[in-house]
């Protein structure tokens, strides 16, 4: 870790690479998220498309504010927007299970991809710039080794939670599913709000320059 990153950047670099595993995960969650929906909601593989079109449709939306907001406040304030997104948005689970909607869970989806569009646009860019410019590739390369980690793991999880009864299930499974999500997420923003994250946005112009 000594060679990738220097000792004062160690937590944050830390920090920031389980960025990378949360939205892997949520990532890997969707193709299974569209399959129990088309057995529970009786949503059809046509309609079921909007799952895809939602999510990315919200890093379309998000990319350029998050940019924007993230050089105006720092990465930080980025980083703490995103996991509130992201836990907002799991949260909206219950209600939409509750209501058992699937636009309410396409709303949902939305508000969980804003955040991560803005984790993204965060942490790429932050992992890089915590040490030398030298290892700046090799610890970016390191942290989306964890994004990849949480796409297996999501389905995995999925398939376990959702359909490990051996039926086709209900919608308690998903809404407990993202409660407990949001429960990692809120930690992980706590973590993030009292842990003092070095401000490089100067330390990037001057390398740049």
């Amino acid at each position: 870790m000594g060679r990738i990153t220097s000792p004062q950047y160690r937590k944050a670099f830390i920090l920031v690479t389980t960025l990378f595993f949360m939205w892997g995960l949520s990532y890997g969650l969707i193709d299974v998220l569209n399959k129990h929906f088309q057995e529970t909601l009786s949503v059809s593989k046509a309609q079921s498309g909007l799952i895809q079109a939602a999510y990315f449709g919200a890093y379309f939306v998000i990319a350029i504010p998050a940019g924007l907001f993230m050089e105006w406040k720092g990465y930080k304030a980025g980083i703490l927007s995103g996991l509130s997104l992201y836990a907002l948005g799991a949260l909206l689970f219950v209600p939409a299970a509750s209501a058992a909607s699937f636009h309410f869970f396409l709303f949902a989806l939305f508000v969980i991809a804003l955040g991560l569009g803005c984790l993204e646009t965060a942490a790429n860019s932050y992992s890089s710039a915590l040490g030398s410019s030298d290892t700046a590739e090799t610890r970016l390369n390191l942290s989306q080794s964890f994004n990849g980690l949480g796409q297996f793991t999501g389905p995995l999880l999925g398939g376990l939670l959702f359909f490990g009864g051996g039926g086709d299930g209900d919608l308690e499974a998903v809404r407990w599913t993202y409660v407990g999500i949001a429960c990692v997420v809120i930690v992980l923003a706590i973590l993030f709000a009292v842990v003092d994250l070095p401000d490089l946005r100067s330390h990037e112009e001057a390398q740049a320059g």
